[in-house]
């Protein structure tokens, strides 16, 4: 019999590590068997695997058999039960195991007997004042009952630091004890706070800087000090933590300028019973020139190779921003071809008065291939789910770029905890017994991914309206008991108001027949009262759509939408439209496909500062269904970054629609639901919604067959999480609209078509405001062309929520 034990201390503070191994057939695979082969080395071979439980059970067995990496058809290593050993300990779950091994035909049964740590039967809080006890309670989400598990006591410990943080105190010390309760079989969980003061920060300054202004050092600054306009979050309230970021930031913004030796500390200053003052005391030493660059270490690849992507050339000051991007670029360029070991270390020597030489030493390591990829910590997740977003597999050379590239993704789906949380996301090459060869494991601790919100917001175009959201981002529409952990994308949205009726249900896969091929399926709902502004009608739109999106590149997609509905359109006869609104009432049934490109290389889409989106698409209505048009649209937005935070942005659209087959008759063949429109919110502000165009005798908008739009807009900082704009607005719609024995630019009843083809623009100013609610935008649009039905007063548009 083969036995393994290790004891643990009762109150380990470390985050857990769990390990599953995958099978696979990859070539890669088969070159490791050959290695690993149970009968070449004569190691047993795993059957089974129980998990024996003694007192009170806090896992599932499931999950410990998930955690483990020994496993049944995998042979029988004393390296494996060490590393069991460490890893369900790490759990702190658990408190005492054992693994032991039994001679079976063919192998070995594995038996781990576990004793557990129980429950949580007490849950406490001491030396709290500034928040009471249900406070803490609700923020920590631990509640008795609850398994005794330390990654999530610390986590717990994390946001109480974090909501003391928020309030301004900064010194805040927060532990845990966890004890033997008076409930056998359970524990006593006791987190002990030690307050502190509460500081605010009053005033900034700086000491012993000559060669950078105190207004550039500042704007490096994350600490803030307290002003009237800074409610939210952090702002404004002294954090240790940031402090001494901030020092970090003075000293790299002075080496960048050659100050090599600048030296920087702080000090507090009480300036009232919560207020302070932080002092940055700077020591700024000589400028320092580089006199030589030199590449030591270097066998495998040439000077040549490296050379000429180096950014720190001789002649030129110091700059400790140039250092660490060639010492990344040469890490880098060894870590994308097999050698993950590499490192790069920086000596600094003098070089006379002044001047200084850089120096890399390299150290190369081995090169390596991936033997296996570990996935653990994913309760819910499909091991699938994960997989297929690496750029790897086993068998392929260890690219530590690709490692990047995997963290960078999986931390995209949003699934898991972030780089700064207390269990972060990571993703790791690991030695093995294999020469040559590297596990990498890839360590996960899930996040909820499911929300419901439900609240209101209001528009200048949909007045106020009333909404419920559900989200689930990691959906299994194939798990009825959780529906989750497949990846897929549920919503549900419903929204009511006085103006508007929608009711949303769509449901996507991201890895359509195992594809980076996303397929969405919609089921819609649409009333709104508010296309016509005068009420003379509203519109039903009620259907069904299919969607493929396939990524091209980095920063582009294709996407091909079928959308089949019925359009409703009832005339309010009592209103007094007009014949050619008249002629509009019905009921459609649209067979319709949409095609569109997307080259998205915006940095944000939340304050855009620099990049582009560009978009092209094409409509086709009619193949089935009684609407036969066609249609197509071009344009995109650019954004540049301008000293001061400020953003200059030009935006951009064409489009055209038009009948066909034995629809394009020349006389009004585009329905109104298909007609274009400009005015409202979302581009000419100055006008209101939809009223810059063509319009009936009414004044009622009718829309037009070609339209043209252009915006510019700059942004500029006011105060925190407000932004001030000002933009001008340009844009023209002409229709092909004639009446029956009219002609074109008239109607039935001989009033004129008003706006047909004029070009209306305004200018204004605006807000945007960063709120918790959500992004607000305020503009109020001057408009500069006036006709019969647009006077000239400006007009006001109010939105909540991003333009994509």
């Amino acid at each position: 019999m083969i036995h393994g034990v290790l004891s643990s201390p009762q109150n380990a503070l470390r985050p857990f590590l769990v390990a599953v191994l995958l099978s696979v057939t990859s070539i890669g695979v088969q070159a490791q068997v050959s290695l690993d082969s149970p009968a070449a080395t004569g190691r047993k071979i795993v059957r089974e695997v129980d998990v024996v439980f003694k007192g009170a059970a806090t896992m599932d067995p499931a999950r410990v058999r998930a955690q483990m990496s020994t496993r049944e058809g995998e042979p029988y290593t004393d390296e494996s039960v060490e590393r069991d050993l460490r890893t369900l300990y790490a759990t702190g779950a658990v408190e005492n195991v054992d693994i032991n091994a039994v001679n079976v035909p063919g192998g070995v049964r594995v038996i781990v007997t576990i004793s557990g740590r129980g429950g949580i039967a007490e849950l406490g809080f001491l030396g709290n004042a500034a928040f009471d006890n249900a406070k803490l309670n609700k923020e920590i989400e631990i509640k008795v009952g609850d398994p005794v598990d330390d990654a999530k006591l610390t986590a717990a410990q994390q946001k109480i630091l974090d909501l003391y943080s928020k309030k301004g105190f900064s010194d805040v010390v927060v532990t845990y004890d966890v004890t033997p309760s008076s409930k056998e079989g359970f524990s006593a969980v006791l987190f002990k706070i030690e307050e502190g003061g509460r500081g605010l920060i009053g005033d900034i300054r700086f000491e012993g800087n000559t060669a950078i202004s105190d207004r550039t050092l500042r704007s490096k600054l994350t600490s803030k000090e307290k002003t009237f306009w800074r409610l939210w979050g952090k702002a404004g309230k002294l954090d240790n933590q940031a402090v001494l970021e901030d020092v970090r930031k003075i000293e790299e913004a002075y080496q960048d300028e050659g100050y090599v030796y600048v030296r920087v500390g702080y000090r507090r200053e009480a300036v009232s019973d919560d207020k302070v003052s932080i002092v940055f005391e700077i020591t700024e030493g000589g400028k320092y020139d580089v006199a030589a660059v030199v590449i030591e270490g270097i066998t495998i690849f040439s000077q040549d190779e490296l050379t000429p992507a180096i950014r720190m050339e001789a002649g030129f000051p110091y700059s400790g921003s140039d250092v660490r991007g060639d010492e990344k670029m040469i890490q880098d360029y060894y870590g994308s071809r097999g050698y993950a070991d590499a490192r790069v270390e920086t000596r600094l020597s003098d070089a006379g008065p002044g001047m200084l030489n850089v120096t890399y030493s390299v150290y190369e390591g081995t090169k390596s291939y991936i033997r296996k990829v570990n996935i653990s910590g994913n309760m819910k997740t499909e091991d699938e789910v994960i997989r297929r977003e690496l750029p790897m597999s086993p068998g392929d050379e260890l690219n530590t770029v690709q490692l990047e590239t995997a963290q960078s993704r999986l931390e995209n789906l949003n699934y898991f905890e972030g780089k700064s949380e207390a269990n972060p996301l990571t993703i790791r090459p690991v030695s093995t017994e294999v020469e040559g060869f590297k596990d990498i494991e890839v360590n996960v601790t899930e996040k909820p991914t499911g929300s419901v919100n439900f609240g209101a917001g209001f528009s200048s175009i949909d007045s106020i309206v009333g909404f419920i959201d559900v989200t689930q981002t990691n959906f299994d529409i194939t798990d009825w008991g959780d529906f989750r952990g497949a990846g897929q994308r549920f919503n549900m949205n419903i929204r009511y108001g006085p103006r508007r009726q929608d009711f949303n249900l769509s449901i996507t896969e991201p890895w359509f027949l195992g594809q980076k091929l996303s397929f969405t399926t919609e089921l819609f709902y649409r009333n709104m009262f508010y296309l016509s502004t005068e009420n003379r009608y509203e519109q039903t739109n009620a259907g069904l759509s299919l969607s493929l999106r396939k990524p091209i590149g980095e920063h582009a997609y294709f996407e091909t939408t079928y959308t089949l509905q019925n359009v409703s359109v009832d005339v309010q006869e009592d209103e007094d439209p007009s014949q050619l609104i008249r002629n509009e009432d019905g009921d459609f049934v649209q067979s319709k496909v949409d095609f569109g490109f997307v080259h998205d290389t915006r940095d944000s889409v939340f304050i855009t500062r620099k990049g582009h989106k560009f978009e092209a698409g094409l409509m086709a209505s009619g193949l089935g269904g009684d609407v036969e048009v066609w249609g197509a649209n071009i344009g995109g937005q650019q954004f540049f970054s301008l000293p001061g935070d400020t953003i200059l942005s030009f935006e951009g659209m064409a489009r055209m629609v038009d009948g066909w087959g034995s629809s394009a008759t020349g006389n009004g063949d585009v329905p109104i639901f298909e007609r274009l429109f400009l005015g409202g919110a979302n581009n000419l502000r100055g006008y209101d919604f939809r009223e810059a165009g063509p319009k009936d005798s009414t004044g009622e908008p009718i829309g037009g067959n070609v339209s043209l739009y252009a915006s510019i807009e700059y942004t500029f900082p006011i105060i925190e999480k407000v932004r001030g704009a000002v933009f001008y607005d340009v844009g023209y719609i002409s229709t092909d609209i004639t009446a029956e024995g009219g002609s074109v630019g008239t109607i039935e009843n001989g009033g004129p078509i008003v706006g047909d083809g004029e070009i209306y623009s305004n200018v204004g100013i605006g807000l945007r405001m960063f709120l918790p609610i959500g992004p607000i935008r305020l503009d109020l649009g001057l408009p500069l062309v006036k006709d019969d039905f647009v006077g000239g007063s400006p007009r006001f548009q109010f939105n909540m929520g991003y333009k994509f």
